[in-house]
């Protein structure tokens, strides 16, 4: 943001009052707004669901969407719908004829101001004197209303696509922007794939994972002895192994497999007896996973840098920032299901290990195994960038052999960097705000 103060006056919106952040920006300088949240009544959210099916079907033509709806039906107990099913074929046929979708959006336009708070915002928005927005959450309906009044009143906008997976696993992006920056080469065709219109140019920009770049600055990092301490592990020599923990809409059961790794430990199945530790999904309470866990005696649990009274709604400080980098490097391997963390650990050459197998048979196993291999995943299947535990035996075995030689796929990290982030200097927030300049100063 201070680079940004060079060639602008950077206005700082958010939708929700986080006191101690905008006490925090305050200070630092910068003018900070709460901008009313989006509200949307019914006749709009129903349009703008039925323009998601046809994005979803038309435009986007992902196999990560059916991946993840057949995961999702396993933890429904499987039951097959035929209603559901015959409106489904119903919708996508009514897509084939002329003007369904034009009249679709047509339809959402008008509702916009008369179905939302479109004039709440607008009247907000217009005592700002804007030039341009810049959002990393373009996909975040608390949000969308705020962006499309920008849009509408010939501000220029800016994005910078804030994950990998956002584009395939979210929804259509009613906003046109004049700059799109996205991680790697595969998000970029996927932008251009989604959004280009025909006989106009799309402005799409890889700048890599601006995020990353704190990985890359030491002064994140703490000494091994403060680390252990501040994440409540004992400081006995052991190795240590991280379980990165998925979010609970995905994997309700996840704690098996952590119950596995500590029975195998308490078994003398896993050399070294290490230590677990346990990092909550930002959007999880560790509180079920304690619950759950609470008869296992290696596991030791962190947590991240989760809201307080809304799960979403968090200031991340600089002590959260260098506590996660000093977590990835201090320990030894890392597991997760194929989860962002994968990347994360990748930047400290630590391996990266991924159960494949679920306990109910093998049908849910083989779904499980296809959910790494969605779109924004592919990339790093392909360069072998995280190793597939298929069954309970063939995990323990894969924790003794990074245990032993954590070496032993050194040579994948720098691969899966370079397909997913691009670049490893550290550097991605200054090709963010190089890019934001050209366009403001054009």
């Amino acid at each position: 943001m201070n680079e940004l103060k060079k060639f602008s006056h950077p206005v700082i919106a958010i939708t929700w009052n986080q006191e101690d952040l905008i006490k925090e920006l305050q200070e630092e300088g910068f003018e900070v707004h709460i901008i009313p949240e989006s509200k949307k009544n019914a006749n709009y959210n129903d349009v703008r669901k039925k323009i998601d099916f046809w994005f979803n079907h038309f435009k986007l033509k992902t196999p990560s969407k059916k991946i993840q709806e057949d995961w999702l039906d396993t933890l429904n107990n499987g039951n097959f719908q035929w209603l559901t099913f015959v409106r489904k074929k119903y919708n996508i046929i009514k897509f084939y004829f002329p003007n369904t979708i034009k009249k679709l959006k047509k339809e959402e336009k008008k509702l916009l101001l008369s179905d939302t708070n479109y004039k709440e915002i607008s009247y907000v928005i217009d005592n700002l004197n804007l030039d341009a927005v810049f959002t990393v959450t373009p996909f975040h309906t608390q949000e969308d209303v705020l962006l499309q009044v920008c849009k509408h009143k010939g501000i220029k906008m800016i994005t910078s696509i804030l994950s990998f997976d956002n584009i395939t696993k979210r929804g259509w992006l009613p906003v046109d922007y004049d700059l799109y920056m996205v991680w790697n080469k595969y998000n970029k065709n996927e932008i251009i794939r989604c959004y280009k219109k025909p006989k106009k140019h799309i402005n799409v920009e890889v700048v890599g994972a601006a995020q990353f770049d704190f990985y890359y600055d030491k002064k994140y990092l703490i000494d091994k002895e403060k680390w252990l301490q501040n994440v409540g592990l004992p400081n006995d020599g052991k190795k240590i192994i991280l379980y990165a923990g998925g979010p609970k809409s995905l994997f309700p059961e996840e704690s098996n497999y952590l119950k596995i790794i500590d029975e195998a430990i308490c078994n003398g199945l896993i050399e070294g007896s290490p230590k677990i530790l346990f990092r909550c999904h930002p959007v999880d309470d560790v509180n079920r996973w304690k619950e759950k866990l609470q008869n296992c005696s290696h596991v030791f649990f962190d947590t991240s840098w989760t809201g307080q009274s809304n799960l979403l709604h968090a200031n991340i400080t600089n002590n959260d920032i260098s506590k996660l980098c000093s977590t990835l490097y201090h320990t030894d391997i890392h597991i997760n299901l194929c989860s962002t963390m994968t990347v994360d650990g990748s930047v400290f050459k630590k391996p990266q290990i991924a159960p494949a197998y679920d306990f109910r048979g093998e049908k849910e196993s083989k779904l499980l195994r296809n959910m790494y291999y969605q779109e924004h995943f592919l990339p790093i299947m392909g360069v072998d960038g995280v190793a597939l535990a298929r069954s309970e035996n063939e995990l323990i075995k894969l924790i003794n052999a990074a245990l032993i030689d954590e070496s032993s796929t050194s040579q994948k990290f720098d691969k899966v960097i370079e397909e997913i982030i691009t670049y490893n200097d550290g550097q991605s927030t200054n090709r963010v705000v190089e890019e934001i300049k050209k366009i403001m100063l054009n």
